[in-house]
């Protein structure tokens, strides 16, 4: 069975050999040979020798076309396609976006150039480094591209840059994946046209219309062209320099050559620098301070199809240089966050004009927030191991707004918009230049930025040599540091920076932000009262009430400091107290005792609350004004001060008896409640007020009155209640209907939670009787 199937197989294979012998009998050896690819060129525009489109050889075409073609292979498939564009003549030429072309035949093949000749235009190669020009041997580059059109700018003028009408012809090739090329190449001519472009210059400022710039400034550059259906893109600009007298008459021999403003190192050819130090470059103008000339610069534009415009007085701008212009740098404050452990802030205000730094703890947001003014008119914060500190500066010049006319007016202002103009630090002029890099500094040494820390360049040395790290306008730093870590050690630190200008110039006087970082402060190390004095008032009224609160505290044997809060420095958002500050004192007593205005509470929401959450201790001495100050905190959503106040987060904790010295004038003591003692107001010949109204009537009536129910609250206790004048009092009396309402009102809140303890009274302290509220001031010293 076995030597069966073996006999089969190799009967089998005898087969085929006589199969394959007999089918190639009678051929070479040799592969079937390549056919060569054709192409086509698929696009309308233009014409050639067939009978559909050589009817269109009179036709004019805009000088911009967009050729697409088409090429096949019977036998392989298309690997490549090259195009050229020649005269009128035959010759090759270069044109704008394709100006680089193989005109010796370097890297043409041997076929192409036996059949066609040179002139194919260069493209890199797959992969290569585009940084190197094609006209540099070193480029990886070939006449053969993939792409399946190209973009001519064909040329439509002389060669001193005026219209006329060019013939121009366009050829294309392709290569198969076997080396072939086409027969044949696909052509197209066109008798391209342009119409003459408009040149517009300026600076980057805008125009100075004769008026005075520093010795920087960067020309812009704009064109308009006339030709439709076609980008307007230039081919390039040039511009000339000249001088002219006061009555701007031109000065024979100061013209200079026409520069143009390509650069291989520059893409943008819409703008070019001119300094002192340029070529061409600015000269002074006024000397001594007399205008002397004035400089005028003419431009002109040339288009793709290389036409150029005209020159003309409205293609010129002419300006004074002088020496002496320097910019101003500034912080901005309104911009200038902290955050941390004991800074933040846990609310978030309608329409915040910024996007604040943010962290989450314990599910609650908190949110960046400025720093306070202290009393040392540092800018302060208290320190955590997570502080993080924003700074973000600019220059006197970059925001502002702008009116119907287009013109702007700076306001330094960051919420603003930006417009960007450089303005003279001492006359506030602008003077046409930009802002190019800063100067930075922390604490007395060059500030340290990994990314350009082994780059001397990077550095600048002043003659004194304070050395300072140099970043450009938009490096990663952008104009905003945030420090961290070792840079926010306690204690006081100084950030510095300086803007550069065009001129190379820096800011003389640098911006510099002080602030200082102080480690949170424990009980025990806390001593002395603080007072408060939120008055605005007469000398007299004001003397009176310093006077009673010294005697109630006259049984502490501490020291005692008075600050009266009108004196106080306000920061950006009109906080004048700052937590650093609050936390050296043992107990801290706010008092607005003045019935006709509210005082500043609600600004210090902050300061309060972050004193009070390092465990402070807080005694509030407030008048009728007391239940809208609380709404204010309820409409900014400041939650938690109320919270330590022992308030519910509502409009309706606190309940006024009368805005009026002269209406309701009831309450003559306030009755002590959880052991602290009774308090009388005071008033009459034995123990006069300090308000002659109160004396007149026998009572007070401008105070507030607590909701019953805080009572219950977790932390609270009611301390002092309304005691009412009588029915029947011989001075402004109550009804019975009236005493029954308001006597025995809670008008003093006392809440202690676990970091701190407050107590809030709807009444002024300083119209108690001397004595009765050295008593009621002794029970809270007491309980601290």
């Amino acid at each position: 069975m076995q030597r069966k199937r073996i006999k089969i197989l190799v009967m089998s294979m005898m087969t085929l050999a006589i199969v394959f012998m007999i089918a190639g009998c009678g051929k070479s050896g040799s592969l079937k040979a390549n056919q060569a690819p054709t192409i086509t060129i698929t696009s309308y525009e233009g014409y050639d020798d067939s009978d559909l489109l050589k009817p269109y050889e009179d036709s004019l075409f805009v000088f911009q076309q967009k050729i697409y073609w088409h090429a096949t292979d019977p036998d392989g498939v298309i690997s490549g396609f090259a195009y050229r564009v020649l005269d009128e003549a035959g010759n090759p030429i270069a044109t704008p976006g394709n100006q680089f072309v193989d005109m010796a035949g370097d890297i043409t093949p041997k076929a192409v150039l036996d059949r066609y000749g040179p002139g194919w235009v260069m493209h890199y190669m797959p992969n290569a480094n585009q940084d190197i020009p094609l006209d540099n041997p070193e480029a990886r580059r070939s006449i053969w591209t993939n792409k399946k059109y190209a973009t001519i700018n064909f040329p439509a003028a002389d060669v001193n840059g005026e219209p006329m009408i060019k013939l121009s012809k366009f050829e294309v090739i392709a290569i198969d994946n076997r080396g072939d090329i086409t027969q044949e190449a696909a052509w197209r001519k066109f008798q391209a046209t342009s119409a003459r472009p408009r040149c517009f210059i300026s600076t980057t400022q805008g125009n100075p219309g004769g008026k005075e710039v520093g010795s920087g400034i960067r020309l812009s550059f704009a064109m308009e062209d006339y030709d439709p259906f076609i980008p307007q893109r230039p081919y390039k600009y040039e511009f000339k320099m000249l001088k002219v007298d006061t009555d701007t008459l031109d000065i024979a021999g100061t013209e200079t050559d026409w520069f143009n403003t390509v650069n291989s190192d520059d893409p943008d050819i819409e703008t070019f620098l001119l300094t002192r130090h340029t070529n061409p470059g600015l000269t002074y103008d006024i000397v001594d301070g007399v205008l002397q000339t004035r400089t005028r610069v003419q431009a002109r534009v040339y288009d793709m199809a290389g036409v150029i415009s005209t020159v003309s007085d409205s293609t010129s701008i002419l300006f004074a240089v002088k020496d002496g212009f320097r910019p101003k740098t500034l912080l901005y404050d309104q911009k200038s966050y902290a955050l941390g452990d004991s800074h933040y802030q846990d609310y978030e205000e309608d329409n915040p004009a910024d996007v604040l730094p943010f962290t989450i703890v314990g599910g609650e947001t908190r949110l960046a927030t400025h720093f306070f003014f202290d009393l040392d008119d540092n800018y302060s914060a208290i320190n955590s191991t997570n502080m993080k500190v924003f700074l973000r500066w600019g220059w006197s010049g970059e925001y502002g707004t702008v009116n119907i006319s287009g013109s702007t007016n700076p306001t330094d202002d960051p919420f603003d918009l930006k417009i960007d103009t450089v303005l003279d630090r001492d006359t506030g002029a602008n003077y046409f230049s930009e802002i190019t890099h800063f100067d930075l500094r922390y604490d007395d040494m060059e500030f340290e930025y990994a990314p350009y820390a082994n780059d001397p360049s990077r550095y600048k040395i002043d003659p004194d040599g304070k050395k300072w790290l140099r970043i450009p306008l938009y490096s990663p730093m952008g104009q905003t540091v945030v420090l961290t870590s070792n840079k926010v050690s306690n204690g006081l630190h100084k950030f510095e920076v300086r803007c550069v200008d065009l001129q190379d110039e820096v800011d003389p006087i640098p911006a510099v932000f002080n602030f200082s970082l102080q480690p949170p402060k424990p009980l025990a190390q806390r001593e002395g009262i603080l007072i408060i004095d939120d008055e605005t008032d007469t000398p007299a009224m004001d003397a009176g009430i310093d006077s009673n609160y010294s005697y109630m505290l006259s049984d502490y044997a501490g020291s005692i400091t008075t600050i009266k809060y009108a004196d106080l420095p306000k920061d950006y958002r009109h906080r004048r107290l700052s937590p650093s500050d609050l936390q050296n004192y043992k107990l801290v007593i706010y008092h607005s005792d003045r019935s006709t205005e509210g005082g500043n509470l609600t600004y210090e929401n902050d300061s309060m609350s972050l004193f009070l959450n390092q465990g402070g201790n807080l005694v509030i001495s407030h008048t009728s004004k007391l239940p809208g100050i609380l709404q204010g905190f309820v409409s900014l959503r400041q939650k938690t001060f109320l919270g330590q106040l022992g308030l519910m987060y509502a409009n309706d904790n606190v309940q006024e008896l009368s805005n009026s010295l002269i209406q309701r004038a009831y309450l003559q003591k306030a009755v002590g409640d959880n052991g602290y003692p009774d308090a009388r107001v005071a008033f009459g010949d034995d123990n006069p007020s300090i308000n002659a109204l109160v004396n007149l009537h026998n009572g007070l009536s401008a105070i507030s009155m607590f909701k019953n129910d805080l009572g219950s609250r977790p932390g609270n206790s009611f301390i002092y209640k309304l005691g009412s004048k009588p029915v029947g009092y011989h001075m402004s009396p109550p009804t019975q209907e009236e005493y029954d309402l308001y006597n025995n009102r809670p008008i003093g809140l006392r809440h202690t939670n676990a970091h701190s303890k407050t107590w809030l009274f709807g009444f002024p302290l300083s119209y108690l009787v001397r004595d009765d509220a050295k008593a009621l001031m002794n029970k809270i010293l007491s309980e601290i």
